[in-house]
């Protein structure tokens, strides 16, 4: 059995993902995961593996505090340590053929590859460019170097405080995502504000007879640091809803972004199969893996399922993640599920407003002030006034900010632990802390681990998180499972020849499933954090404690994130 692994640039847990055979009792199903009875057609991989019980929950107050105690359904698989006997009872052996749905019907463009085609998913070779790699740190980092210089001057002069004028206002511009000359991040702000204009619709390509035969829809991202920003986080498929599509990605990778692009698609059953109820959970995929180097723009046009499967596309920086990730959402998707629920674009449209690029203030306003992007911003807003006031002490002043805005900067940059605030520590009675922040999140292991969470390597484990938000609106929180529950495989080899890392961390496929249940008592379930008091500053909380009642996949432990602002709001956990 080959072993691919690598050890990342960041403290990610060295392990081994394996290919392509699993021994027959790694196959055998135990009785708590029945196939749902209206699924007609045939069962197991590549078909929807059975799925087990719905989690359930309670949720008690606790202090003030609503803490959700849930436990998942029973795992389909016999029970085996995938640490201690890799790769585990869940692992399924490789299968050369495209998912099929519920219906026994094959759905296109779902195997990743083969070991001919190593990038079955690309239409096309990629397209690399140069482009300047200059980053929103790097523009930072030369502001705050700038203006320290010229403030080290024994004198000043009008000429000196416009100087210092114009680099704040630089800065401003760089938080707010405002047009910048010669800056692949330009538009893409800091801030996360601008969730309701970041939605766009497949595009449908029709032939002659006016019949839908294709589609596509174009997203641009930029990957820096631990970030990937990006112009997308709702994509409509309404368009090419039984056709085959693409997306076009231009990819730009800034300074310190160098990593392998590797979009992971979450794809539904058929609709129709658990109609007028949402879609089930089906199957999952790394499309890619390929490297990219630091300021390089690369196009990819990656082939999709057609679009009444498409739930969302996860795309991760394995060199740098956790946090490095950015998500783009089935925009037609509701919450609640039912034809009363606001869609993904009117939640976000309920706090930042239909249009938060003309009505800024406003829009930021949403996003808590302990939040290090809003600190930032608030105090080069006030070090800009203040350096073109008439206050005599207003050097000091200016100082003053721009130090505090430094401390900000330094935070903003490391979301592997919480902001530096005293107010915001990691609860020592939860094993994991998440601080939403800036429409994000923020994580801190309680005893300083890196961001693994090996306590749970079999059955019976229980997680305990505390959820923090500092925003000023509602966020949700998911917890989902990448296969260990239905079972997950591997067909990606090296591909180092064509410049790519072939199976280094990839997936190839996997069986998907939700750990929060969605209903309770027959009624609507979500975990909601309340928002923070813009009064007294005080953060919302929620307790979640979750027992695993399934072994953990080797590629991934869960997958948590805000399901009703998703974009970069994701933390997950190996």
């Amino acid at each position: 059995m080959k072993i691919c692994s690598y050890t990342p640039l960041i403290l990610l847990p060295l392990f081994a993902v394996f290919a392509p055979t699993a021994s027959p009792q790694q196959q055998t199903l135990s009785n708590p995961c029945p196939m749902i009875p209206t699924t007609p057609g045939t069962s197991g991989h590549p078909h929807p593996q059975p799925r087990p019980a719905q989690s359930t929950v309670t949720v008690s107050m606790v202090g003030g505090v609503s803490v959700a105690k849930v436990v998942t359904g029973t795992g389909c698989f016999a029970e085996q340590d995938p640490f201690l006997n890799p790769p585990g009872a869940n692992f399924l052996p490789n299968v050369y053929t495209n998912a099929f749905d519920g219906r026994g019907v094959e759905m296109p463009n779902t195997l990743p590859s083969t070991p001919n085609i190593p990038y079955n998913l690309h239409d096309g070779d990629p397209i690399i460019t140069a482009i300047n790699p200059r980053s929103p740190t790097d523009d930072l980092e030369e502001a705050f170097e700038l203006i320290a210089a010229k403030f080290a001057q024994t004198r000043s002069s009008p000429s000196d405080d416009a100087f210092v004028a114009r680099q704040l206002q630089r800065a401003i511009d760089i938080l707010e995502g405002n047009p910048l000359a010669n800056r692949a991040y330009s538009g893409l702000p800091v801030l996360h504000y601008k969730g309701p204009e970041k939605r766009k619709a497949v595009q449908a390509i029709r032939d002659t007879n006016n019949n839908v035969i294709g589609g596509n829809v174009d997203i641009h991202q930029v990957w820096f640091d631990t970030h990937i920003e990006s112009d997308t986080a709702f994509i409509d498929p309404t368009a090419v809803a039984n056709v085959p599509w693409t997306i076009t990605y231009s990819v730009d990778v800034l300074n310190r972004g160098h990593d392998d692009f590797s979009p992971y698609v979450m794809y539904f059953d058929d609709p129709s199969l658990s109609a007028p109820n949402p879609p089930m959970p089906h199957i999952a995929m790394d499309q890619s893996y390929f490297n990219m180097e630091e300021g390089t723009r690369t196009v990819f046009k990656i082939k999709m399922a057609p679009g009444k499967y498409y739930n969302l596309t996860y795309t991760w920086g394995w060199r740098m993640h956790p946090p490095r990730v950015q998500v783009s959402e089935n925009a037609t998707k509701r919450v609640p599920p039912n034809p009363s629920g606001k869609t993904l674009v009117e939640w976000e449209q309920s706090v930042f407003g239909t249009n938060p690029s003309a009505n800024k203030d406003a829009a930021i306003a949403k996003i808590g002030d302990k939040a290090p992007e809003k600190i930032m911003w608030t105090k080069f807003k006030g070090a800009r006034d203040g350096i073109n006031g008439a206050d005599p002490d207003k050097r000091s002043k200016v100082q003053k900010d721009i130090g505090d805005a430094r401390e900000a900067y330094l935070d903003w940059r490391d979301r592997t632990r919480l902001p530096s605030d005293p107010t915001i520590k990691a609860d020592p009675d939860s094993d994991l802390t998440l601080l939403y922040a800036n429409n994000t999140i923020y994580a801190e292991f309680s005893d300083g681990r890196r961001m693994d969470f090996p306590k749970w390597s079999h059955r019976g484990t229980t997680l305990r998180i505390s959820l923090y938000n500092a925003d000023y609106f509602e966020h949700g929180y998911q917890n989902v499972d990448f296969g260990g529950a239905r079972g997950w495989e591997n067909q990606f080899k090296s591909s180092a020849k064509l410049g790519g890392s072939g199976c280094w961390f990839t997936f190839g496929r996997d069986h998907w499933w939700i750990n929060i249940p969605m209903t309770s008592g027959g009624q609507p379930f979500m975990v909601m954090v309340p928002p923070a008091n813009p009064t007294t500053g005080a953060l919302g909380r929620y307790k979640v404690e979750i027992t695993y009642n399934y072994d953990p996949s080797r590629r991934l432990r869960f997958y948590q994130f805000d399901p009703i602002h998703h974009d970069v709001a994701v933390f997950s956990i190996h």
